[in-house]
């Protein structure tokens, strides 16, 4: 799309004021303001301020560009557009053409959606669409356009709401049309929400190969800067963490705060920072940044998969801290979003682990071995790892083979060693001894010899491991029964109840009822997350 010259659309608004002539401005601004007012919001204004009210102010094209001029990339203001918005429906008629009905509809869908309120959003979007689809002609070259524009945020409210599925089927159309059809700043747009869901879905290369094409589309500064690039600068951060560390992100990460401020990127973006907190050790920094993207959610309707993805990490974040309690507490009615993209049996299964139940952490991960090659192989890696870890503290050592040789292969594909922070360095280094004995594809290999010595923050926590029929005793404990009902209700005798309370308040390192079932809470035993 040929972009249009503000600085020429400037001098004809200053032409027009010195000779009392709006004309040929007015009607420049009306052809051209589609390309400009991404990235021009103040200028636009500027221009439309300095003509007579009577020429725009009953021209619903118009007042719609004044409404658009909000969301620019100089603009940070997000909710004054929301009154021209409904001066310029105020100004429909059944004569309004079909174009600037649907590009009205289709502008403000893109308002709401920054403000959070995506239900509205997609009922704008949806009568947008039904506007372009109707009977009423729309002429090639505005239908063209704005089916690409439909498509785009179309795919920005379902990519915000975790539909990937839809948001992909949406982008790619936006895509296939950006580079005649959208201006510069949505196609940053675009091929950055496609790299967003290539991350999230687990293919690094293509998250990776649409960054590229967002670098391509020839931005200024300014707009790599912004809002419009912050899905491309998102991906760009996280996948370089996942792969080579923080030793050259600190760039990014800045790029990343001035580009999310004030926009529907903001949480996404202070999710990426608290990764990178976690990744460092920095648990408490993470947290920070999780509690800022939790209020930048405050409003949106609904909070969408970005919610999910901030109490994964919240969750993780405690894990960090050796705070299972609260991990537990958030992991206990958490359930996982579209493909496992964010995956909370993966998490609940480390949690299982590293507390000492091997079978519970199987468990854990039951439903995301169904899932199989539909989940995330992003989160995959993790699962398999967590296998292989649970079966060798079993002592079936072939099953862990198999399923620490398919963690390794998921990660190979994406260069990444982040997940075998997951788990304690012994168990890890004790599967990496046994793979690097069997034959191993190069790339495998040379992964082996990367994670070689890899030391993980959480440790083990052996005083905590408790049996099978002693986690069942803790939770009877939690739940308040004394040692008569608890023999009751797993069928065995009291007596037998009180020698497993005598182990468990030693494992625990407790001398009380009371201090046993505080610390069984923090074990995760008032909650039955995984079957058994």
């Amino acid at each position: 799309m040929a972009i249009a010259d503000v600085s020429a659309l400037e001098r004809a608004f200053d032409a027009a004021r010195v000779s009392g002539n709006f004309t040929l401005a007015i009607q420049e601004l009306h052809e051209t303001w589609p390309q400009i007012v991404s990235t021009a919001g103040v200028p636009v204004r500027r221009m439309l301020d300095s003509t007579p009210a009577a020429l725009w102010h009953s021209e619903p094209w118009l007042v719609t560009c004044y409404a658009a001029s909000f969301r620019a990339s100089d603009t940070a203001d997000r909710t004054s557009a929301l009154p021209y918005f409904e001066a310029a429906f105020a100004l429909l008629k059944p004569e309004t053409p079909a174009f600037v009905r649907a590009t009205l509809y289709v502008r403000y869908a893109a308002a709401l959606r920054s403000l959070g309120r995506l239900n509205d959003a997609l009922a704008a979007v949806a009568t947008a669409s039904a506007i372009a689809d109707s009977h009423d002609v729309i002429p090639l070259a505005r239908r063209i356009p704005l089916t690409a524009e439909i498509a785009l945020h179309r795919g920005a409210i379902a990519l915000h709401g975790g539909d990937f599925d839809r948001a992909k089927a949406d982008f790619r159309l936006a895509g296939s049309l950006a580079e005649t059809n959208l201006s510069v700043a949505n196609q940053l747009e675009v091929f950055g929400c496609l790299a967003l869901i290539q991350l999230f879905m687990g293919d690094f290369e293509h998250a990776l190969s649409y960054v590229a094409r967002a670098k391509s589309t020839g931005a200024s500064p300014t707009l790599r800067n912004s809002r419009f690039n912050a899905p491309a600068l998102i991906t760009e951060l996280l996948v370089t963490i996942m792969q080579r560390g923080g030793e050259t992100i600190a760039p990014l990460v800045s790029t990343l705060r001035e580009a999310t401020v004030d926009s529907d990127w903001q949480p996404l973006g202070l999710y990426a920072q608290a990764f990178v907190d976690l990744f460092d050790a920095h648990a408490h920094e993470g947290l920070e940044h999780l509690r800022r993207a939790l209020l930048a959610l405050d409003g949106w309707d609904p909070v969408g998969f970005v919610d999910s993805e901030i109490r994964g990490l919240r969750a993780a974040a405690f894990l960090q801290l050796g705070d299972s309690g609260a991990a537990w507490d958030i992991l206990a009615d958490f359930s996982p979003t579209q493909h496992h993209t964010v995956c909370p049996g993966r998490l609940v299964a480390h949690l299982r682990f590293v507390t000492g139940d091997a079978r519970g952490a199987l468990d854990a991960i039951r439903e995301c071995e169904i899932l199989g090659d539909a989940h995330s192989s992003r989160n995959l890696a993790d699962v398999f790892l967590l296998k292989g870890a649970a079966h060798l503290a079993l002592g079936t050592e072939d099953q862990s083979d198999i399923a620490f040789d398919r963690a390794l292969r998921l990660a190979a594909r994406n260069r990444m060693h982040s997940p075998f922070r997951l788990v304690p360095s012994e168990a890890v280094q004790d599967m990496l001894t046994r793979a690097a004995s069997r034959s191993q594809p190069l790339e495998v290999q040379a992964l082996i010899k990367r994670l070689d010595g890899l030391t993980v923050v959480l440790p083990t926590r052996d005083s905590q491991t408790l049996s099978d029929r002693e986690r069942a005793i803790a939770r009877e404990l939690v739940r308040g029964s004394n040692s008569a009902e608890i023999a009751e209700t797993l069928f065995i005798s009291v007596n037998t109840v009180k020698s497993h309370l005598k182990s468990i308040y030693r494992k625990l390192g407790v001398t009380s009822r009371v201090d046993a079932i505080h610390k069984s809470r923090e074990l995760g035993l008032q909650v039955d997350i995984t079957p058994n």
